[in-house]
């Protein structure tokens, strides 16, 4: 059997949330969403919260889009993603836009930013911009997510709005670990 068949086995890296305060509270984390928000021109509050991922050797994502939303979500469609790369795995670790035939090296400082709408029709899923992560083949990439909805999605957060198809339960790994330690 082929694991990477399995549901299951779709995605191997590990997963932390910038949702704690010492994460949120961070300059460095201030700042970058800010510069986002600018560059988008989308306001913060329409962003989920910060995700942070590590590929050891030989993990990976396999092809997959943003865009999960429920049509009808307070919150809307997610309309951008914005990936960061922490770090510069020694071999491996591509973003790989499989529709397009694109393929982005991960070097640590850089950053795609990409639809997973149409600006046409923010409702309508750009099918284009399907990916994958690449496996790391030796070391290790860090990497963000930042993902940004048509709607406010903070607010909704705060109130208690029931958003189990994109929280975790857990927070960062490692909360001791300050958000500047990814950079």
């Amino acid at each position: 059997d082929d694991p990477s068949s399995d549901a299951q086995y779709a995605r191997t890296s590990s997963t932390s949330w910038c949702n704690v305060h010492s994460c949120l509270q961070d300059p460095t984390f201030l700042s970058v969403r800010e510069r986002i928000s600018a560059l988008t021109n989308v306001p913060w509050q329409n962003s989920e919260h910060l995700q942070l991922l590590q590929y050891a050797t030989g993990q990976f994502y396999t092809e997959h889009h943003d865009q999960i939303a429920p049509r009808y979500s307070t919150w809307g469609p997610r309309l951008y993603t914005f990936f960061m790369y922490l770090s510069s795995p020694e071999e491996g670790g591509q973003t790989r836009f499989t529709k397009l035939n694109i393929t982005v090296e991960p070097v640590k400082g850089s950053a795609i930013l990409w639809p997973s709408v149409y600006s046409t029709d923010p409702f309508e899923t750009d099918h284009r911009t399907y990916h994958e992560a690449v496996p790391v083949t030796k070391g290790v990439k860090f990497a963000a997510n930042f993902w940004q909805h048509m709607f406010d999605f903070q607010g909704p957060l705060d109130r208690g709005c029931d958003n189990k198809n994109y929280l975790q339960k857990a927070s960062l790994s490692n909360p001791t670990v300050p958000f500047s330690a990814y950079r």
